[in-house]
């Protein structure tokens, strides 16, 4: 076989070998979900957070089209994540969601507010209003001083507003994951952890979790049944 052949042939090779990866990557594909993740906020603080909530969804096989929010990249949040989890892809600020569903980790309280007053002025809020235009599911998970706003230094006038807003988030179709779970985090349910609580007639804590009298007495006024 002369070299024009041997060169020929090699590159048929190279071709076929191309193909075949290809192919094994749309087999291996075939089925996957892709999530879009958009990055909200400016305090690192979430960061472990979000890398715990990311991990979870490429541990279940869903592939991640990540997009960061100004704040968060200024911040330093996307140079932070990008660097722990490699197999994300990031995406143009623009790109047209086409995505099987929309997730916001770590949700920040600016972000929060202006998706429950209908505002359409920055990336969160444009993707997540497209995505209910478009029937797709949209999933949050709120940063910590939401999940634990009788614990935050919010006054108790601006924890009652942030918490309408969560209730508003539930009205427009989407799905606040976490939290039901945070009062069994407590140690001691007060007056105002009852006030707060809003997951239809439920509430679990923890064997060992105290409530205090005034607690007590909006628990039975409420008609809330505790689960230990």
């Amino acid at each position: 076989m002369n070299t024009p052949e041997l060169q020929r042939l090699s590159r048929l090779i190279d071709k076929s070998i191309a193909e075949l990866l290809v192919r094994k990557r749309a087999a291996r594909n075939a089925g996957r979900k892709t999530v879009r993740v958009v990055i909200t906020g400016s305090d690192l603080n979430t960061l472990p957070q979000t890398l715990k909530s990311l991990r979870a969804l490429e541990s279940a096989g869903y592939d991640l089209r990540v997009m960061f929010s100004h704040s968060a990249g200024q911040s330093g949040l996307k140079s932070a994540l990008l660097s722990e989890i490699q197999s994300v892809s990031g995406t143009d600020e623009f790109s047209t969601l086409t995505d099987d569903s929309l997730y916001l980790p770590a949700l920040s309280t600016n972000s929060l507010s202006k998706i429950a007053l209908g505002l359409r002025d920055n990336l969160a809020t444009t993707q997540v209003f497209h995505a209910l235009s478009l029937n797709t599911p949209v999933i949050v998970t709120l940063n910590s001083k939401l999940l634990h706003l009788s614990d935050s230094a919010f006054t108790p006038p601006l924890q009652a507003r942030l918490n309408d807003y969560v209730d508003s988030l539930r009205q427009y179709g989407i799905a606040i994951k976490g939290l039901e779970d945070t009062a069994c985090q407590k140690r001691l349910i007060t007056l105002n952890d009852i006030r707060l609580h809003h997951t239809s007639g439920l509430l679990r804590i923890g064997r060992n979790t105290l409530i205090t009298p005034a607690a007590q007495d909006e628990i039975r006024r409420q008609n809330i049944t505790v689960i230990r």
